[in-house]
């Protein structure tokens, strides 16, 4: 009742009242106010746009996904030219994992504008969550010929590459990643990986090497690390690096068997054992 007592307006028959107390609400978190607030003025007045598109951001961030797609095409059939409200419907989409409606709005959205750099950016996620590869990296070519300074989306760029086995565009991405920020640590780390798939271990180690500089917590960057140390037979230095995983997540299985495998290497029996040991007992679990 105390919920219901605060929707209130001085002119229940105005409805921009019931709007600006529903942007009120909406900003004092109020979202259940918000959502009832904008429904009472859009049943006076079904035509303002801009009602539309508030209602659905309130039931977005209320979590309900399906009200907000229904708000935001209610705001479309108003003005289908609506570039910003096109983008929300495709974020929306993508959300709930619909990648083809999501595609579809976001084609849309640059059929009204296609000089928008971030929009062929969520177009190349969204084919790159498809698994459309070839797809995704025309999107984020066209978002870098925009905006030639996107890390991101060079980053993105180089690791749809990868999928597709073009290692050496791929490493160029990550490169140019690094011209635009030399202390990118995913840049330094997909680097690594890359230059791993072609072989090039040495030139791997001195990337994740690079990012452990960066930020010796990340745990990716010493397991892989600790990989590439292994096929280098740098059996000391892999021990230790998986050692150092271990003490980021003790419960890593995976890491558990892998450190046991190269303890038997060494002839470390006893610690391999060991391992294997805490291995049966997380797996266990």
């Amino acid at each position: 009742m105390k919920g219901q007592d605060r929707v209130r307006v001085e002119d229940p028959e105005d409805s921009e009242e019931w709007f600006d107390l529903g942007v009120k609400l909406g900003e004092k978190g109020d979202l259940t106010g918000s959502i009832e607030a904008f429904n009472n003025g859009l049943k006076l007045n079904p035509r303002d746009e801009t009602a539309w598109i508030n209602l659905g951001v309130a039931h977005g961030q209320n979590g309900d996904t399906q009200a907000e797609i229904k708000a935001y095409k209610k705001a479309l059939e108003l003005d289908p030219k609506n570039v910003e409200v096109w983008v929300n419907l495709g974020v929306v989409f993508e959300e709930i994992d619909n990648f083809n409606d999501a595609i579809d709005a976001y084609k849309k959205a640059l059929e009204l504008d296609s000089e928008d750099a971030d929009i062929w950016f969520d177009l190349g996620v969204a084919f790159g969550r498809m698994e459309d590869y070839e797809s995704a990296i025309i999107a984020y070519k066209k978002a870098l010929e925009i905006n030639p300074s996107d890390a991101q989306a060079l980053l993105n760029l180089g690791v749809v590459q990868i999928q597709v086995d073009d290692f050496e565009k791929a490493l160029k991405a990550f490169e140019k990643a690094l011209e635009i920020d030399p202390n990118d640590e995913k840049a330094w780390c997909n680097r690594g990986l890359t230059l791993g798939l072609t072989g090039n271990i040495e030139e791997e180690i001195k990337s994740y090497i690079k990012v452990l500089e960066l930020d010796s917590d990340i745990e990716l960057a010493w397991y892989n690390l600790a990989v590439a140390l292994e096929k280098k037979e740098d059996y000391k230095g892999a021990i230790e690096a998986f050692r150092k995983v271990l003490e980021l997540d003790p419960e890593d299985d995976e890491t558990w068997d892998d450190l046991s495998i190269v303890l038997k290497k060494v002839g470390d029996f006893d610690g391999a054992t060991e391992a294997q040991n805490k291995v049966k007992l997380l797996r266990k679990d």
